[in-house]
């Protein structure tokens, strides 16, 4: 009995020595009042007492890791990142306290997935590349070929690329056409491409008539308003511009020293190219 009070003792002494005790007690099943370890108290030495009591403040005490969840892990003491989330977790972020993470690995397109955000409730997902690449629509003029984009296809749009001295366009590898089969692209005043005949851009044509004595104006109605070169003959006789005759739109005025020269029946032949 005396060697177990010079114990008792020893251990209280001991006890004392190393860390301090808390105001607060608590109360064994046997009703025994037994004095705590501080809360402020930093290191539990080998030589204090090997029995030690927690009042309930200090259960409650944030310093005291008893468990983890939604999310984290506790391994002994440590509570690390990593496990289920077993309620809904919201991660507010800013501007300037973004979330961030650093050292993510090259992923693959075929195989890997694309993680998107709701943009109503933040909340994140994934989808597959494939089906991302998919949900897109390609059209006027761009065709789409499993996962392949190519340019062709319908314009279902007016369209207009827009080119300048440093920033032209041009399509290199063109063949040779033919004027007999093939057309020539134009451009209108706002840049439209068109394409016409090669009779169409080069026009020409010719007229005759038989005159009456001294006709001085002929009307070519065939000919159009503005002509690139004219010929008149009479009679087979190839007459001078200005010296002979003059044009007008759409018809020939002789001078008045030939005019004086036609009598009735002479073959006046007029030849113009656009």
């Amino acid at each position: 009995m005396k060697k177990l009070v010079l114990f008792s003792i020893a251990v209280a002494i001991s006890f004392a020595a190393s860390a301090q005790k808390d105001s607060t007690n608590v109360v064994d099943r046997k009703g025994n009042i037994k004095w705590v370890i501080s809360s402020t108290t930093a290191v539990i030495t080998k030589s204090d007492s090997t029995l030690l009591y927690v009042t309930p403040k200090q259960i409650g005490d944030s310093s005291f890791a008893k468990m983890a969840n939604n999310g984290l892990t506790k391994n002994g003491q440590t509570i690390e990142l990593g496990g289920v989330l077993n309620k809904v977790t919201t991660i507010e972020t800013s501007a300037s306290n973004f979330l961030q993470i650093t050292g993510l690995q090259a992923g693959s397109n075929t195989n890997d997935s694309v993680m998107v955000v709701n943009p109503t409730s933040g909340q994140i997902k994934f989808i597959s590349a494939s089906s991302l690449f998919n949900a897109l629509s390609f059209g006027n003029g761009l065709t789409k070929t499993g996962n392949l984009v190519e340019l062709g296809g319908t314009l279902t749009k007016p369209t207009t690329i827009g080119t300048d001295a440093t920033n032209n366009l041009k399509i290199a590898g063109l063949q040779s056409g033919s004027l007999a089969t093939d057309s020539l692209v134009v451009s209108s005043s706002d840049g439209t491409l068109k394409r016409v005949t090669a009779e169409v851009l080069l026009q020409s044509g010719n007229d005759y008539f038989t005159a009456t004595s001294n006709q001085s104006t002929y009307t070519v109605t065939s000919m159009p308003s503005a002509v690139s070169k004219i010929w008149v003959y009479r009679n087979g006789v190839k007459l001078i511009p200005v010296a002979d005759y003059t044009t007008g739109v759409g018809q020939i005025n002789l001078t008045s020293s030939i005019t004086a020269m036609v009598v009735a029946g002479d073959l006046i032949e007029v030849q113009w190219v656009k």
